[in-house]
């Protein structure tokens, strides 16, 4: 008999494995009408002897109690040993449980099992807890399993499967039914990760409706697909590239992966600071051990108890039928939410799945956990990755990697997207599409710019050379603070000081003087010329009289300029950075640990950070000798006032001929004098005409009045009278 099943099969070998395992469930669903058929036979067996066969649902006969009595376990085993039709059903269940093997066979050498077996295995359910899926699934699949739900349980309303059903058609003895009790428990593989679920209701547990889960149900079909609850939870990780000792991470960890099989793996603990590619990491060894990486944000997890622990289970599910790991990022997690930080500390520490957990420093775990310390790549491991995501793009870039490299400061999964949104960029514009140096820079800017948005406010750049008057001297010296910052790559990498200067290499330029003298403006010249974005971050608002939160103030604000190596711009620096007072209290003590705390991430920092203040005596010396530049802006003297005013109007304004002998008098700084010239405007407008002399006289009256400035003879002389207060 057999050799002619597997006569017939030979055939399969020609079909997909779709096909394969629809004809093997068929196969099973075969099996199961066999094991519901000698169910049947045993019941109208005991219903004949019923002297009240129509009254069942209303009348307990006492035929019926004796039965119950003597234990009907006992006699329906004996039935069906004696009874010729049990016996010949036996037999078929033998033979199709033999073609079952050799289905099963031929799939195997076709390279895959059958997905009901493949969910057995991976799950480790016994044979009854697999025909139990299978009963549950045939239900589910076949409406003429539910009539017979119905039928058995002589309910005719009762068309689902329960734990009583499954007991009674699955085993024929009372020692088969105690054994199989234990695998239908809550505890159990199969309702631990809800491959079947039992409905809550009021009746006994043992008559409620238990079925199959949908998502199991299409696994079973042969339709693997991520369940419905998660898609809105997790997301997919994309691979990405990672080069030099990032690699050797990786291989370290197959090679503790391979030495683990068949063990249970602990969370990976990856730290390390912001854009180290802690995820780009997790990625590539889940791709070599055959697993998919997703994103799960831990905050999902302000849920109720019941349901918090439900998720648990689906995911625990979606971990074995998708081969899924989770990447779960504490770098920014709000801890000061206690009931949040609760729910995720206990999901953390009952998650079964291959769990990923990455964040700056370590996070206590009560369980065992493997720890990973990831650095950032290094700049030559950033020219790999740069190179490795340009590869097929066609380019003109002329060996401007290296500046962006030394600029921007990207890991493994920004610098892809840098890259993909430069190609975007290029396609906008007709003609030349080739890539360029100029297209990667602003897609660099525009990848990191957004992360230092909610931290400090964007100046835009609208300043040149040409606008700001200075003296010689100090021009000079802000256009060698450029060149630094514009020949790094050059410095540091072909000619070697890189390899000395491990650290050390941010450019820290501290901008004194008084209000309005071009500190701001100058700032935005330098963005201007280097092509960099310019953030202005307000100390005042930095600093917390909380312990550690200006810390954590501050470290927020330099781990996201970090990568975009945008200038920083310090506003009322004296705020934070005054004299470090003597320690008298705890107060004292914590102030000073702010202050050493900026000066390290001032040191480590690779961009270019300017402190602006109007009171330099009021600054440190410790600090001031670990800054690059110190630019003192003076208060423009009579000269550079007149330049100023010759500067300060628009070349398309209507202006009429200004005495600029008498407004470079007025001993003002340059802040004064464009507040003035835009009043001036205004009241010029106002009055449809040019912007003359008493407009400017007005706007300039104005001005002192409002800086609590008195008007002199020796500033206005004859056009004092002008004045209309």
């Amino acid at each position: 008999m057999v050799e002619s099943i597997a006569e017939s099969l030979e055939s399969m070998a020609a079909v997909t494995w779709a096909e394969a395992n629809q004809a093997y469930l068929r196969t099973e669903l075969r099996r199961l009408r066999l094991l519901f058929l000698r169910k049947v036979r045993w019941l109208r067996q005991t219903w004949q002897q019923d002297p009240l066969p129509h009254h069942r649902s209303v009348v307990i006969s006492d035929a019926h109690a004796d039965r119950l009595l003597r234990g009907m376990d006992d006699e329906e085993s004996q039935f069906h040993q004696e009874d010729a039709e049990s016996c010949a059903i036996a037999r078929a269940v033998e033979e199709v449980e033999a073609e079952l093997t050799i289905r099963c066979q031929i799939l195997i050498e076709a390279g895959g099992i059958p997905a009901l077996e493949a969910l057995a295995r991976a799950f480790g359910l016994s044979p009854f807890e697999r025909d139990a899926v299978l009963l549950c699934f045939a239900v589910d699949e076949a409406p003429e399993f539910a009539t017979l739900c119905a039928y058995i349980q002589d309910d005719v309303n009762a068309r689902w499967a329960t734990l009583q059903l499954v007991l009674s058609v699955l085993c024929q003895t009372r020692e088969q039914r105690e054994s199989a009790r234990a695998p239908l428990l809550p505890s159990s593989p199969l309702r631990r990760f809800r491959l079947l679920t039992l409905s809550e209701g009021s009746a006994a547990q043992g008559w409620r409706p238990l079925r199959i889960d949908e998502r199991v149900a299409d696994y079973v079909r042969g339709i693997n697909r991520l369940d419905e609850s998660m898609i809105h939870l997790v997301r997919p990780a994309p691979p990405v590239p990672i080069a030099g000792a990032h690699r050797e991470l990786v291989d370290q960890l197959v090679r503790w992966a391979e030495s683990a099989a068949g063990q249970p793996w602990p969370p990976f603990q990856l730290t390390g600071p912001a854009g180290a590619g802690k995820k780009a990491i997790a990625g590539e060894f889940c791709a070599r051990a055959g697993l998919q990486l997703y994103t799960f944000d831990l905050r999902h997890l302000s849920l109720q108890d019941v349901e918090r622990h439900q998720l648990l289970h689906v995911m625990e599910r979606e971990a074995v039928l998708s081969r899924m790991a989770l990447y779960v990022d504490v770098a920014d997690f709000d801890f000061s939410d206690r009931l949040l930080t609760a729910a995720a500390r206990d999901w953390v520490e009952r998650y079964g799945g291959v769990l990923f957990v990455g964040g700056r420093e370590c996070w206590q775990f009560q369980r065992q956990v493997l720890h990973i310390a990831v650095p950032k790549p290094n700049s030559a491991e950033q020219r790999q990755l740069w190179t490795s995501s340009l590869q097929g793009i066609t380019t003109a870039v002329d060996g401007q990697i290296e500046a962006i490299v030394q600029q921007f400061d990207l890991g493994p999964h920004a610098i892809p997207q840098a890259v993909s949104a430069a190609v975007a960029r290029v396609r906008t514009r007709p003609g030349d599409f080739r890539l360029g140096a100029e297209d990667l820079w602003q897609a660099c800017r525009e990848q990191v710019g957004w992360q230092l948005g909610s931290l400090a406010q964007r100046l835009t750049p609208c300043y040149t050379w040409d606008d700001i008057v200075l003296p010689d001297d100090l021009m000079q010296q802000l256009r060698e603070l450029a060149d630094q910052v514009a020949t790094r790559a050059q410095v540091y990498e072909r000619w070697g000081f890189g390899a000395r200067l491990p650290r050390g290499r941010g450019i820290g330029a501290l901008f004194s003087g008084p209000s309005g003298t071009g500190k701001t403006m100058a700032a935005e010249i330098l963005a201007n010329e280097l092509k960099l974005d310019l953030y202005r971050i307000d100390l005042a608002g930095v600093v917390s009289k909380y312990i550690g939160e200006t810390e954590k103030n501050l470290r927020n604000v330099f781990d996201a300029a970090e990568q975009s190596g945008a200038i920083l711009f310090f506003d009322e620096a004296d705020a934070l950075f005054g004299k470090r007072s003597e320690v008298k209290d705890s107060h004292d003590r914590y102030a000073n640990i702010e202050v050493n705390y900026l000066l390290q991430r001032m040191e480590d920092y690779r961009g270019l950070a300017i402190l602006c203040t109007n009171r330099r005596a009021a600054l440190d010396r410790a600090f001031l000798r670990r800054l690059r530049f110190l630019v003192e802006f003076p208060f423009p003297d009579g000269e550079n006032r007149r330049r100023i005013w010759q500067k300060v109007f628009p070349p398309q304004a209507p202006l009429a001929p200004l005495d600029l002998t008498a407004l470079s008098r007025l001993e003002i700084s340059g802040g004064n004098i464009r507040n003035i010239a835009l009043n001036a405007a205004f009241l010029a407008a106002g009055e449809s005409t040019s912007i003359r002399m008493e407009h400017v006289l007005h706007a300039a009256y104005r001005e002192y009045v409002k800086i609590d400035k008195l008007l002199t003879e020796a500033e206005f002389g004859a056009h004092l009278r002008l004045i209309k207060p």
